[in-house]
């Protein structure tokens, strides 16, 4: 009887993920347009040009040192400051709660547009800004390509900083308020509580956060094409990895159509992912404490 329940979400499983798991490995062995039933079989070939590819080590690079490392340092940083100030007695905890929710709801290309409002070399809110405080000498063209990475981590920064801010909040709510009483008769400052009971406490919590983290960073792709995807070849500081497989899947005007190549930097991207995770996963369970 268990088994006619649990069939329905079986198949919709393995048709939904497995096949495509297993069909992207089967096309990242071929010279595959995408357009035509011609497919040639050249084993691991498109992963060997892979790793001799100089651009994708680059756009890599990108996007795991400056968008996830930095941007998740920062987005972690301000989201626990956040979450000492609404854990206080202030009044309006849920409005606020609210208000830092908003950002992520918001479309993606929405923020694009909003976004590139304040970019904006001329009339841009930013440099507009600078102008006011007498800080001219710092205008930039901030969606020019050796500023773009980092105009567009500000964005994320914004869009996902009161999210997992939320969550981490909803963690720190389960933490009994009875071993904290406890821990500051026995003499233990707030810092010393902060690090020793609270952290550990949450690490599942937080370890599900900075995947998901993680997970949304190496997938960004709105912002990246929005900003920088308008050229027919993107310089390296304005593409990540997800920009850079659609750009040689799809191609454009002076680029081909290498179906089974963008396939293999998926996979590889796959990989990556999932050698990141186990890593957090292990750290996470020999950090966490259980009450």
């Amino acid at each position: 009887m268990i088994i006619l329940f649990l069939l329905p979400v079986t198949v919709l499983y393995l048709f939904f993920f497995i096949y495509p798991s297993i069909r992207a490995f089967y096309v990242s062995l071929f010279d595959w347009s995408g357009f035509s039933n011609d497919m040639d079989f050249i084993g691991l070939g498109n992963f060997i040009e892979l790793f001799h590819d100089s651009h994708f080590w680059s756009v890599v690079m990108n996007n795991t040192f400056i968008i996830i490392f930095i941007g998740g340092i920062i987005i972690f940083t301000i989201a626990f400051i956040l979450c000492g100030v609404l854990t206080t007695d202030i009044k309006g905890k849920k409005f606020y709660r609210a208000i830092l929710f908003f950002p992520s709801v918001v479309n993606p290309v929405a923020v694009a547009i909003l976004w590139s409002f304040i970019y904006n070399k001329q009339w841009g809110l930013l440099n507009n800004l600078l102008r006011v405080i007498g800080l001219e000498n710092l205008e930039k063209a901030w969606l020019a390509p050796d500023t773009l990475i980092w105009s567009i981590l500000v964005a994320l920064v914004w869009m996902y900083t009161g999210f997992y801010c939320v969550i981490l909040l909803a963690a720190f709510d389960r933490v009994p308020q009875g071993l904290i009483e406890a821990a500051q008769l026995e003499g233990a400052n707030e810092l010393k509580i902060f690090f020793k009971i609270k952290i550990p406490m949450i690490w599942d919590v937080l370890t599900t956060a900075i995947i998901l983290w993680c997970i949304n960073a190496v997938k960004e792709f709105s912002l990246l094409y929005a900003w920088g995807g308008g050229v027919d070849v993107p310089p390296p500081g304005s593409q990540n990895l997800a920009t850079y497989m659609y750009m040689t899947a799809f191609g454009r005007r002076v680029t081909i159509y290498r179906m089974g190549y963008s396939t293999a930097m998926g996979v590889v991207m796959f990989l990556l992912i999932v050698t990141f995770v186990i890593i957090v996963s292990l750290l996470a369970k020999r950090e966490t404490i259980e009450y």
